[in-house]
């Protein structure tokens, strides 16, 4: 009795490791986004300009993963909206990509050159404005795309997690806008990003675990 107590214990957990190793997976990029953000300084000076731009070389590839898990999540889905969300998540990657560049890797480098030379700091705030758009740009395409990728496999489906990741995610770009990544609050909008991203996968498998079978992707 006690060994088949363990054998189905063993196969219990392979069983979830097998099912979790795609959505934690998928969840990473915006995780390592937030650990990130932990070490990003709350102002930019000649103090902190050296971390903030490190910090932001760091996150140049991390930000367009987090398209890359919303592109995997779609993965197998047709159609104009499938197509849709994949557009509006590379639109993210670039545009927050952009962002990135300009306010994260260019504004301390304005900030550390006027500090070598011996010059009084420079304004930056042109640079922080037009980052800023193309920033809000991105985050609002990455909702969009969010809000698809749950529709189409909340559809295909019918599972709850689709819709609750979703949500999940869409709700949790606002504070991801406002603040970037910039602790605590940007930090937190990224977890929460990840959150959503992971039930999204999650539902994907969870009509398995229910029994339910899957609906097929739609063709077109």
């Amino acid at each position: 009795m006690a060994g088949q107590v363990r054998a189905a214990g063993r196969s219990v957990r392979r069983v979830l490791r097998s099912r979790l190793a795609l959505p934690l997976l998928i969840a990473l990029p915006a995780l390592v986004i937030a650990a990130a953000g932990l070490a990003h300084p709350l102002s930019l000076t000649t103090d902190t300009a050296e971390r903030w731009q490190l910090t932001h070389l760091v996150l140049l590839p991390a930000f367009p993963l987090l398209a890359g898990s919303l592109l995997v999540l779609l993965r197998g889905e047709r159609g104009p909206a499938a197509w849709g969300a994949r557009g509006l998540a590379v639109a993210y990657a670039v545009l927050y990509g952009a962002l990135d560049a300009i306010a994260g890797i260019g504004a301390p480098q304005q900030v550390l050159g006027a500090e070598r030379r011996g010059e009084p700091r420079p304004s930056i705030g042109d640079l922080y404005e037009i980052g800023d758009r193309l920033g809000a740009l991105g985050v609002s395409a990455f909702a969009a795309a969010g809000a698809l990728t749950a529709l189409l496999l909340y559809l295909r489906t019918r599972s709850p997690l689709a819709l609750v990741g979703g949500a999940v995610v869409v709700l949790a770009s606002y504070p991801f806008l406002r603040n970037h990544v910039f602790p605590p609050r940007g930090v937190l909008a990224l977890v929460a990003i990840a959150v959503g991203l992971g039930l999204l996968e999650l539902s994907r498998t969870g009509a398995g675990l229910s029994g339910r079978t899957p609906e097929p992707a739609a063709r077109g």
